[in-house]
């Protein structure tokens, strides 16, 4: 999705600083972290659970989109939907659109750091084949018209929304131009589904919010990790998974591989994490 012309007169006097004193009147009403993504990688998971703990208030919608298409709904907007956590230590949401690599995001990070060069930022990435085949059956669940899976690379638009959210290394680029990388905590949806307990409890060191182990218990189901916002939830139909053709496969890999090992390097993770 691009940028309509008011959208994007907003968003230029935002990167020339020209709404600084609107954001010093919010004062504590504003993020102190955010999701950034990726997509259908237990995001909605964390803004759902984090608020269990007694540190931490997720906004409402958890996803306001507000540094990019709604940029121009101004950060009067914004700051209302943090005023209920202005007492909370961490005022965090969870926008994967930040992340992605639609044009109407281009300019979040700039637009973030401008305004909020103290944030923490949250990466979660996954398997990009794995992803890829949830946020497509996310799309179709919803628009029954999207492309079959099979014709993915056929579609300059699914190529660049669905493919182009699993190039996590290209995608985390734009923010580390702005953010140094003590700012910045990555981690995997499968770590987070195998081992809950020491991968929350190195998100909430990172965040600075309390590690005790009766908060820690807070956000897990009999220390399991909750999954919500699963195929067919929230409305959806309810979409198969679709299979891979040995095609299909070989081309998507082409594009993502280069850009998930140089991502495994950066996380200090080994280069079989992932089945690529």
């Amino acid at each position: 999705m691009g940028l309509n012309r008011q959208l994007r007169k907003v968003i230029e006097a935002g990167l020339r600083g020209e709404h600084e004193a609107e954001v010093q009147a919010l004062g504590r009403r504003l993020p102190n972290f955010i999701i950034i993504g990726a997509a259908k990688s237990a995001t909605t998971t964390l803004t759902s659970i984090l608020p269990r703990h007694p540190d931490f208030f997720i906004s409402k919608p958890k996803e306001p989109k507000f540094f990019g298409r709604r940029y121009d709904m101004g950060w009067k907007w914004y700051g209302r939907l943090f005023k209920a956590g202005k007492a909370c230590k961490l005022r965090g949401e969870g926008s994967t659109m930040y992340a992605s690599a639609l044009k109407s995001s281009t300019n979040a990070p700039a637009l973030m750091h401008r305004y909020l060069p103290n944030l923490k930022l949250v990466y979660v990435v996954r398997d990009p084949l794995d992803r890829i085949v949830s946020q497509w059956r996310h799309r179709k669940g919803r628009q029954p018209g999207t492309r079959d899976f099979s014709g993915l690379m056929n579609s300059g638009h699914l190529r660049r929304l669905v493919v182009g959210c699993s190039l996590y290394h290209e995608r985390l680029q734009a923010f580390r131009k702005f953010y140094p990388d003590d700012q910045i905590h990555c981690l995997t949806f499968e770590e987070l589904i195998a081992a809950p307990r020491p991968t929350l409890t190195a998100l909430l060191s990172f965040l600075g919010a309390s590690t005790d182990p009766a908060n820690l218990d807070l956000l897990l189901d009999d220390g399991q990790l909750p999954r919500v916002n699963e195929a067919g939830d929230k409305g959806r139909a309810m979409v198969e998974a679709p299979a891979w053709t040995d095609k299909l496969r070989s081309q998507v890999l082409e594009v993502v591989r280069p850009d998930a090992e140089q991502m495994l390097a950066y996380m200090g993770k080994p280069i079989d994490t992932w089945a690529l």
